[in-house]
């Protein structure tokens, strides 16, 4: 356990007393309870879970919830496995966290408690606050659609093959995605936009996209 983590451990050990650690050997596990209260301090709702929090490359890790009273139904309407794995976010959300490095603390304050909040919102309302993505595939296209403002799926595929490299375009260039004025005036900023979220990702985006763009065409 490096310096960082032990210091990020105390300190969330000291803000949340509900919680007590366990290690094993590629891991430190955060054990406890999150008891959720709606704006009046009324209790709504309380969990057990884990945090399983890797030790190597921390703070460029990503944690994982698993919420062990089985307090939510298992079902991804719910966004949780049948293994009670939570989907704390679309995963984009979290490579952007793990590449600039986490703190646990902020973590569970971004992440976390909203999770189990939101379960709560939505048993009492019906819907998530501040609405919700969609499961898997189509929750990554949701996301291409909302981050690059766009419904035209040979537009985002198109964004994504320059994100990769698979075309080579140069600042100067005829911008090959809208083919109107030079790419450094056009559509590379979008281009930037998405590839922080790194080469492995995008190529899962794509094949996700063509996918999509293929069932289209065959209704």
């Amino acid at each position: 356990m490096n310096s960082a983590l032990k210091k990020d451990i105390h300190e969330f050990l000291n803000t949340y007393y509900n919680f007590k650690i366990t290690k094993n050997e590629s891991c430190v596990v955060l054990s406890g309870f999150i008891d959720v209260f709606d704006v009046d301090d009324v209790l709504w709702g309380n969990y057990d879970i884990n945090v399983f929090v890797p030790t190597k490359n921390y703070p460029h890790v990503t944690p994982i919830v698993v919420e062990t009273s089985k307090n939510i139904d298992r079902s991804w309407d719910f966004h949780i496995s049948d293994e009670g794995l939570c989907c704390l976010a679309i995963p984009h959300k979290l490579i952007l966290e793990q590449r600039s490095g986490i703190n646990i603390i902020n973590f569970y304050k971004k992440f976390i408690y909203p999770f189990f909040a939101n379960h709560q919102y939505k048993l009492k309302t019906g819907k998530y606050a501040n609405g919700e993505f969609a499961h898997h595939e189509k929750g990554i296209l949701q996301f291409y659609k909302e981050e690059l403002e766009t419904d035209n799926l040979l537009y985002i595929e198109k964004i994504i093959h320059v994100g990769i490299g698979k075309l080579k375009v140069g600042n100067n260039d005829l911008c090959p995605i809208c083919s109107e004025n030079k790419f450094k005036r056009c559509c590379k900023i979008k281009v930037l936009k998405i590839e922080k979220y790194g080469l492995e990702q995008l190529k899962k985006d794509l094949e996700i996209v063509k996918n999509e763009m293929l069932e289209h065409r065959n209704l």
